[in-house]
């Protein structure tokens, strides 16, 4: 299980930060807003007394901004328990907001709750979960096959790496989504990214599919930033060598009720700036879920994670599950999720390989000796963009007294050669219907076919025939060669062509 993800002693005022990395020269980045955690998440000022949450929860008559802050305050505070497995401090949180002097809930409140449809809520969310992993496949993977054959090995072995555990994450949130007995889709039109794209969060930057440069590296970085705009500064070591959407409204019914997908989805579009960000928000809402459930079948509010880790939601069928021995990638490890406890399993990993955990830039807690334990996507991306690895760096004069220093701190370890010009010079965000030589346009319909056969593979695994996931090797094997084959063929005296990553009609 991913260990501590979030920073539990520093104050919630002090969480902010405005940087970001775009294109410039190789080695320097800006100042540009970051998709980061910021004070529109977790405000500066927190209420002395903030909203309980059970008003947050069952109080209508609240307005519009009390419900926003008291949304902000419990989301940090639920998912700094659970996400770092803070179960017995849950059980005291839960205890004292619905405790003996929590009001009765209304008979408007318990018939408003009884009309709740959760599914298309939770269905809209994840799936928009989904796109997000998703997204970040098509140009990891580009910038990956356009490095030219024999150069750039350990930039390429990092790209590998990271896309690898995307497509990991993209099949764990589906397990999500079959244990809540909602059928994940992956293979259908309104699920393919489209070029250029900016995540559906709170971003200033836009996704794309391009060549291996500085400028799609500073991407992917600022696609996997923390949320945290501290971390662990690696120990001083010379002697360590580094290694190589539905539309669909929720079901309550007056009209100042906040808990409907247009508002839950309108607070993510404001306040959440970072995927970890989204994971805490998705979380919040799945459990505010299950607490409902239980209410339902139970009369009374849940006091202990026990009481909300299984039934309720969680109805789907154990058998649509992907587990460890059914899945053949590599690096992470894949969880099942059969009820709260695993969606905890799941997000920590998901938040542990992206931006690290333990508020440090392993994806794992090192001091647990993990088998595997690697950077996280973000530090990972930041070596190549940097051009050299974090572990051996010296980092103290960047490093506060208690060991922490700023993310945005550039490695300074073992140099990682990188050659930028050793890409083939692919025409960003290519569509086949800019390939109007006959045979080119075929092979850039044939890439995309393989593609949907991938996707379909996967579609079919969470569906329940887990032993179509053997195919997916085969897929990835034979995309490489077809998008290579793109790549190397000039459109025009500058551009190159390349795969598109389009939908397509088997």
């Amino acid at each position: 299980m991913r260990q501590r993800l979030i920073n539990k002693t520093q104050p919630l005022e002090s969480l902010e930060s405005t940087e970001t990395l775009e294109s410039l020269p190789i080695g320097s980045e800006s100042k540009v807003s970051r998709m980061a955690i910021s004070d529109e998440l977790i405000p500066n000022i927190i209420p002395a007394k903030p909203l309980s949450l059970h008003t947050l929860l069952f109080d209508s008559s609240i307005n519009k901004e009390t419900w926003v802050e008291g949304l902000k305050y419990h989301i940090k505070k639920l998912t700094n328990l659970l996400l770092n497995d803070q179960t017995q401090s849950f059980d005291e949180y839960l205890g004292n907001e619905f405790g003996k002097d929590t009001p009765q809930i209304s008979e408007e409140v318990k018939k408003r709750l009884a009309e709740i449809d959760y599914r298309p809520i939770l269905q809209d969310l994840l799936q928009t979960a989904i796109l997000i992993e998703h997204s970040t496949i098509p140009p990891y993977l580009t910038a990956l096959y356009s490095i030219k054959d024999g150069t750039n090995a350990l930039a390429s072995q990092i790209i590998r790496s990271v896309a690898v555990e995307e497509m990991l994450h993209l099949i764990m949130v589906c397990n999500v989504l079959n244990a809540i007995n909602i059928q994940p889709s992956v293979n259908k039109p309104q699920n393919y990214p489209t070029y250029p794209m900016k995540l559906p969060m709170n971003v200033d930057f836009f996704v794309g599919l391009e060549t291996f440069s500085p400028n799609s590296i500073a991407t992917f970085i600022a696609i996997e930033s923390p949320s945290s705009p501290l971390v662990k500064a690696p120990k001083y070591n010379n002697e360590v060598i580094p290694k190589a959407s539905l539309t669909q409204k929720g079901a309550f019914v007056q009209e100042n009720n906040f808990w409907t997908l247009e508002n839950m989805k309108g607070f993510i579009m404001e306040n959440v700036h970072t995927i970890g960000e989204y994971y805490d928000v998705l979380f919040f809402y799945i459990t505010f879920f299950q607490i409902i459930a239980y209410y339902q079948k139970n009369g009374s509010l849940p006091h202990s994670f026990k009481d909300l880790d299984q039934g309720g939601i969680f109805t789907g069928l154990a058998s649509k599950q992907i587990r460890p021995e059914q899945y053949y990638g590599s690096g992470g490890k894949l969880h099942a999720v059969e009820g709260l406890s695993g969606v905890i399993a799941v997000f920590q990993e998901i938040k542990g390989q992206g931006e690290g955990a333990d508020d440090s830039i392993f994806d794992v807690d090192p001091s647990q000796f993990e088998e595997g334990v690697e950077l996280a996507h973000y530090f990972r991306f930041k070596e190549v963009f940097h051009e050299h690895f974090y572990v051996g760096g010296d980092y103290r004069p960047f490093t506060d007294e208690n060991g922490m220093m700023p993310v945005s701190t550039p490695p300074n370890g073992k140099a990682l050669p990188v050659d930028w010009t050793a890409a083939y010079p692919m025409k960003a965000n290519p569509k086949v219907s800019d390939y109007t030589n006959k045979e080119l346009y075929e092979q850039g319909v044939e890439f995309n076919r393989t593609y949907r056969r991938l996707l379909d593979a996967i579609q079919d695994a969470v569906e329940g025939k887990q032993s179509e996931l053997e195919k997916s090797i085969m897929y990835m094997y034979a995309l490489k060669e077809q998008a290579v084959a793109l790549m190397k063929q000039p459109l025009d005296s500058q551009n190159n062509a390349g795969p598109t990553f389009e939908y397509i009609s088997l």
